[in-house]
């Protein structure tokens, strides 16, 4: 009934609209397929603790269907003013199939399943033209270089986005683009200020396009009051220094993202009233062999935690930044029944040292993309010392000494332009699990690896 409500109001809205002034739809309708065989990366029976990578032993492998679905309308008052937004349903901007279905027992048959679903606005926003800057005022979103830290969730199967409901300008001097922002990121019922959460922000950026060069700093203050109910932490004052920069000499094409985050966390990850000071160094380098050709390399170093009380060194990326199909894709522990309330979308790239290699080949409507990732653990347990559960945000006492190694995946993908709209892809991919996976924090018991195997189909159509 209440998505039935929601949808008849944007309908009058709709009606209204269009014949008040021209409105424009556009936006993102995608689905998939996923098997994922061995997803615990281990096949013991296990019992989960706070200090071991064991995941419950409710069922080895995992099947999963999706939807996202992202629409943005585009309604032009006139000349200076355009109402824009973001329509979605569900949660994570979409949901699993067969989520909602409902049966009514009372109806007799069998096959007379029912289905609904909320539909929820992520965004709305006044862009404002004038002569001075662009200025945009509501529920918006933002990006930054690489999207390590803030991300807009453009692409098709991006499930997040980094959201501020406040106003910005956008002013342009030249090639230089700087950007203020004051945005509210938590207000509850008691509008007293005492529960509130506020960001404060300016982007500068300047881009070059005679010289292929780009190079940005964004800096932003997040500041939580301290009864804010959105973190439940008490009092937060934390500083993001964000640094960009992308050149591209000829074929060659290099980027690199160095986001630093400091200030006070008051337990947010678990680890009592803390400093935070953390960072790392993100790259994406891709050389234009030929027409047909694209080689590339990822690499990073993403801080982890070391366990101690006095600071929280962990940085924990945009889940949206993702570079392969299982490692560090999802949040592995809400794929069983233990772990109710959790999305296993919900999963940030977090305490390791990476490098990725890959390879592109196009033809026509056809794209192979091939890729060997390897990783290690940043910080790791050691026996008799305190160490940090990144995966449960959990301080914990080491019994064993645990491997730093990852393992190494192997990923093969195409796609396929079925026409300028639609995408479809398949992928195959394969991970070899390190023995940092092993680790029971039990002095001479691990669990025994299981590699994990991946495959999926994809569907995405863009209008």
């Amino acid at each position: 009934m209440k998505f039935q409500k929601n949808f008849l109001f944007l309908v009058l809205i709709y009606t209204q609209a269009v014949s008040a002034a021209p409105i424009d739809w556009k936006g993102t309708l995608a689905f998939d397929s996923n098997i994922i065989k061995d997803v615990r990366r281990t096949g013991d029976n296990c019992t989960p603790s706070d200090g071991s990578q064991c995941i419950n032993p409710d069922e080895d492998n995992a099947r999963f269907q999706s939807m996202v679905l992202k629409l943005n309308p585009n309604l032009i008052i006139n000349d200076g003013i355009t109402i824009k937004g973001e329509l979605s349903t569900g949660s994570s901007r979409g949901k699993k199939l067969g989520q909602s279905t409902s049966y009514d027992q009372s109806g007799g048959s069998y096959y007379a399943q029912t289905t609904s679903s909320d539909l929820t606005v992520n965004q709305i926003y006044a862009e404002i033209y004038a002569d001075t800057a662009l200025y945009r005022v509501g529920r918006f979103s933002k990006h930054f270089g690489l999207g390590a830290i803030v991300s807009d969730g453009s692409n098709s199967f991006d499930r997040f986005f980094s959201g501020y409901e406040g106003f910005e300008a956008k002013l342009k001097l030249g090639n230089f683009h700087l950007t203020p922002m004051w945005a509210k990121t938590y207000s509850s019922n008691n509008p007293n200020g005492k529960y509130d959460s506020y960001e404060s922000s300016i982007a500068a950026v300047y881009d070059n396009a005679n010289k292929n060069m780009k190079f940005g700093v964004y800096y932003s203050i997040k500041e939580v009051e301290s009864s804010d109910e959105l973190y439940s932490t008490g009092s937060q004052n934390v500083t993001l220094i964000d640094v960009y920069f992308s050149k591209v000499w000829g074929d060659l094409n290099f980027q690199l993202e160095v986001p630093m985050l400091s200030g006070e966390i008051n337990n947010l990850y678990g680890t009592g009233d803390a400093s935070f000071d953390t960072n790392a160094y993100i790259t994406e380098t891709t050389y234009q062999l030929n027409s047909k050709w694209k080689l590339g390399l990822n690499a990073g170093m993403i801080k982890g935690d070391d366990g101690s009380s006095s600071s929280f060194e962990g940085m924990y990326l945009h889940p949206n930044y993702k570079i392969s199909e299982i490692m560090f894709k999802y949040n592995y522990h809400a794929f069983m029944n233990n772990t109710a309330g959790q999305d296993i979308y919900s999963s940030s790239m977090v305490n390791a040292n990476y490098a990725q290699f890959f390879a592109h080949y196009s033809s026509d409507e056809w794209t192979w993309r091939m890729s060997a990732l390897l990783a290690k653990a940043n910080e790791v347990a050691s026996s008799g010392d305190q160490f940090y559960n990144h995966e449960k945000k959990k301080l914990v006492t080491a019994a064993a000494d645990q491997s730093d190694d990852l393992g190494y995946e192997l990923d093969i993908a195409f796609d396929y332009q079925w026409n300028p709209n639609v995408v479809f892809t398949s992928y195959l991919a394969y991970h070899a699990v390190g023995e940092y996976y092993t680790f029971t924090n039990v002095d001479g018991d691990e669990l025994e690896k299981s590699n994990v195997t991946a495959t999926g189909m994809r569907l995405s159509v863009n209008f």
